[in-house]
């Protein structure tokens, strides 16, 4: 997968449904009383294994849309076999519920799946009565004979919530008490999702003991919020590239332990948004471009952060100083993860080497880019593709299927509705929040704009930009840019003038923007007396979209010659030289950059306009007040900002490249709670 650099990135992301839970609620929906339903599940290839295994056991599940409906089984299926594929998860939890359903199950999955350890599994089982065989070494395939069980008070000195959840299950369908008393706090979402689903299980937070006494669960509505280790990845991608959202993400305490390592490397982030869904805390992280500085991660920690390593090893990539992660643990099913960090860190650009312990990563200024191996691991090959976004050149990755048993939709929410911006230089954070709003209202979920500059020019440029779903044209290029697009609408090829690019078509939206904002004030503008300061590019923009609504146009411009030649073009407008005591207008628009930039203190026209005028729009953004915004404040004359303008333009900007068809009364409405937002902050 190509993966191209972004620079001054805002994104705005909608992440996919957790994992962990979801294969929880697919278990437990398979042997609760009544009919489960499971709303936006993660569709994943270990999920559809999880699914397909409780068929196998007897469950009826159907998926209709975005919900999984699950009726459980009346009774267990026994002497079967079941293909947990890849999924450990699935292995354990049927391995817990065959030993507590009294019934025989033989377990096993792929190559990778059968040269993974089971002991630390097969103890506790054991203990409770059940009949758990392995293969020599540990392994699978699993030969499980259920029993009638025993209740079981048992230390978990391995720090793994899968052999806690197996337990609890085997528990639950034998309907006998469970104490578990961890050494190390795993994930809860088990015990989330049961307590939730009626049964009767606590955790006593003081000695780290989890009891679930004799229980039935019932069917519920399980909705499933968004996966937080995948979330990471998207705010790695604002700590290194600019700003990103991440919305509806599960904060649960027992998964967030790399914020707590972010924070003391300096990532500047928030958690914003806090509700608890389903017995599960949720809230959306929004993340900022940050300077990070080295950490030591050290053995406790790591367990803790197993799903993040890889990205956290990317951001530790470019942290200023040595970050050094210890007790890193040679295997990760059957990868050497510090030779797949390693690999990944150093083939970027990056600075990494491996000690007998872990590893020790020198941070560089910036990644370089380059080709990656993932070695068939989602998450190292997630994490390689948010490293080459924010690389100098970007570059590839060699297996983008591998990422289907985490998350299918990965590369096209990396790519879909990405969008970026030609300019000279980066666009300021108003316009990015400008977009970014826009677009959230729009209802577009997953997007990012982010910056392109000029520096190679625009023709290097513009081959740059075709591979992004769309993007927008800064002054002063708009010129230039509607030279070198073959295919272009109306305005746009009226005006010569290209602002925004969709498909390899220009459109030109700084006209309209000026309709909406007149609009927005509830002017009528047919037959509204107009003058408009300058018959440059702007300009003509203005002149086009004021003519289409009927309304009598005058331009003033410095240079006779040029306003004599628009004339010849534009045969309605009417031309003024020079002001007498009879210029009054409707309406005055300043097109031109006086105001603003270098030419911040001049005035474009004589103070007996303003006074006679009964509204001043000025196009000039920066500053906001310029002197004839100033002007006509202080004689009381009414005022369209530049900013309002630019709302309005960016809003037809971004229904062009998300092909939504755009209205005044939407428009409008959007910019008011623009404004509400804005007055909020």
């Amino acid at each position: 997968m190509k993966i191209h650099s972004k620079e001054n990135l805002y994104g705005e992301y909608t992440v996919p449904s957790d994992k962990s839970i979801t294969s929880r609620a697919i278990m437990l929906g398979g042997i609760a009383k009544g009919k489960t339903y499971v709303i936006d599940p993660l569709m994943c290839e270990d999920v559809l294994t999880m699914i397909s295994c409780v068929k196998k056991l007897g469950a009826k599940v159907k998926l209709k849309g975005r919900i999984l409906e699950i009726k459980s089984a009346k009774k267990l299926k026994s002497g079967l076999k079941f293909d947990c594929g890849n999924s450990g998860t699935t292995l354990r939890f049927l391995c817990g519920v065959a030993s507590g359903g009294n019934i025989s199950a033989i377990l096993t999955g792929d190559k990778a799946l059968q040269k993974r350890q089971m002991r630390e599994l097969q103890e506790p089982l054991q203990k409770m009565g059940a009949t758990v065989s392995l293969q020599r070494g540990g392994v699978p395939p699993i030969y499980v004979h259920g029993a009638t069980l025993r209740p079981i008070d048992y230390p978990l000195h391995t720090a793994s919530s899968q052999i806690k959840s197996s337990i609890l299950l085997c528990a639950l369908v034998s309907g006998v008490r469970a104490t578990i008393k961890e050494e190390i706090a795993t994930r809860n979402h088990m015990e989330n999702l049961m307590k939730y689903m009626g049964a009767d299980i606590e955790k006593d937070e003081t000695t780290g003991t989890i009891t679930l006494e004799k229980s039935e669960i019932k069917a519920r509505k399980i909705f499933v919020c968004g996966d937080f280790s995948v979330a990471m990845n998207f705010v790695a991608l604002g700590l290194l590239c600019g700003k990103t959202v991440c919305k509806n993400v599960c904060v649960n305490p027992t998964r967030t332990q790399v914020l707590e390592i972010l924070k003391r490397m300096g990532a500047k982030f928030e958690i914003k948004n806090r509700k608890i869904l389903c017995g599960e805390p949720v809230a959306d992280i929004v993340a900022y471009k940050s300077k990070l500085t080295a950490t030591h991660v050290t053995g406790d920690e790591v367990f803790k952060i197993n799903d993040e390593l890889p990205i956290l090893s990317v951001l530790m990539g470019v942290a200023e100083g040595e970050s050094i992660i210890s007790d890193l643990g040679l295997q990760y099913k059957d990868l050497d993860r510090r030779d797949v960090i390693m690999n990944m860190i150093n083939s970027l650009g990056g600075n990494c080497r491996k000690f007998d312990g872990g590893i020790v990563i020198k941070g560089v200024e910036r990644y370089e880019g380059g080709n990656l191996q993932s070695f068939g691991d989602s998450r190292v090959a997630m994490s390689a593709a948010i490293a080459l976004s924010s690389s100098v050149n970007g570059g590839e990755t060699d297996d983008d299927a591998c990422v289907n048993s985490d998350f299918p939709g990965f590369y096209e929410s990396l790519r879909k509705n990405s969008f970026v911006r030609i300019s000279a230089c980066p666009p300021n954070d108003d316009s990015n929040k400008m977009h970014a709003f826009i677009l959230d209202k729009l209802k577009v979920k997953n997007f990012t704009f982010s910056y392109l500059n000029v520096d190679g020019g625009i023709k290097k440029s513009l081959a740059e930009a075709k591979d992004f779903d769309g993007f927008t044209v800064h002054a002063p290029y708009n010129t230039e840019m509607f030279k070198r697009i073959t295919k272009l609408d109306k305005r746009a090829k009226n005006v010569k003038s290209v602002n925004t690019v969709k498909l390899m078509e220009g459109f030109s939206t700084e006209g309209d923007g000026v309709i909406y904002a007149l609009k927005n004030k509830g002017i009528d503008i047919a037959g509204a007396k107009v003058l408009v300061l300058g018959c440059g590019r702007v300009a003509k923009n203005v002149i086009f979209s004021l003519l289409e609504e009927r309304a009598l146009v005058t331009v003033y411009n410095r240079t006779p010659k040029t306003v004599n030649e628009l004339k010849k073009k534009y045969s309605q407008i009417s031309i003024k030289n020079e002001f007498n005591d009879d210029s009054s207008f409707d309406i005055v628009i300043n097109a031109t950059p006086q105001g603003g930039g270098y030419l911040a203190g001049a005035l474009p026209i004589g103070e007996d306009v303003i006074t006679s005028s009964l509204l001043i729009v000025d196009m000039v953004i920066r500053p906001k007040y310029t002197q004839l915004i100033k002007k006509a404040i202080a004689y009381g004359t009414d005022v369209i900002f530049g900013e309002e303008v630019a709302f309005f333009v960016n809003y037809l900007s971004d229904c062009v490249l998300v092909e939504s068809e755009p209205s005044v009364e939407q428009a409008i409405s959007f910019y008011r709670d623009y404004l509400v937002g804005e007055r909020n902050d």
